[in-house]
């Protein structure tokens, strides 16, 4: 009976509240199934807030003996080292009538590379392509690349390497950025340096994310 109970306790601590009091980021951090944060339990993330709350960043042992780190964190917006070699960035947001929770994960392949996910507040992803359209290398690409030179680029970067991130006062954009400069040797770099702008700004509209023309 005390196994029962005790379960019991645990999966009403996970479930959102049900009264209409406002939620922060930390909510939805802690109730993560565990797709976007396996290496973290439920108690390894309160943890890592109560540090951070208490003035304290502290990195904490994770499920790899690995180390896991809050870097920053408010209301709306927080960003975790989850490893050595990946960090998470989520979002809380309104699009409309809906709560959104965008997430940006990125691993260090060593040059940086992203993936963007969007949530409701139970955890069920959206999962439409029209919400989002994750850029490719020629997204960069500015004025008119000679056919042997873009030719050459396709050989040498066999998959694009995008870094996402949330900028602004308020996180309200997002910003992508190649990785070219790193994946690819400075001499060879500067053959192709002329035609690439370095960034491209997404900004948010309702549940869409658009780039900013």
């Amino acid at each position: 009976m005390r196994q029962i109970l005790c379960c019991l306790l645990a999966l009403m601590m996970a479930l959102p509240p049900l009264t209409g009091e406002s939620r922060t980021i930390t909510d939805f951090f802690a109730s993560e199934p565990g797709n976007i944060f396996p290496l973290l339990t439920r108690t390894n993330r309160l943890d890592l807030v109560d540090y951070w709350l208490n003035g304290q960043t502290v990195a904490l042992q994770n499920n790899l003996a690995g180390t896991s780190q809050l870097v920053e964190l408010d209301d709306n917006y927080l960003k975790v080292k989850t490893s050595g070699s990946r960090e998470v960035e989520m979002l809380l947001r309104t699009a409309g009538k809906d709560t959104v929770i965008t997430v940006i994960e990125t691993v260090m392949t060593p040059v940086p590379d992203s993936r963007l996910t969007q949530w409701n507040v139970h955890w069920q992803r959206f999962t439409s392509e029209k919400l989002f359209s994750m850029p490719a290398i020629d997204d960069f690409i500015v004025g008119k690349m000679p056919r042997e030179l873009r030719l050459d680029l396709q050989d040498r970067m066999i998959f694009p390497l995008i870094k996402l991130s949330f900028t602004g006062e308020k996180h309200d954009t997002i910003e992508a950025s190649h990785g070219l400069e790193q994946f690819l040797a400075p001499s060879e770099y500067k053959r192709f340096a002329q035609y690439f702008k370095p960034t491209i700004r997404y900004r948010f509209n309702g549940l869409k994310i658009k780039p900013v023309k």
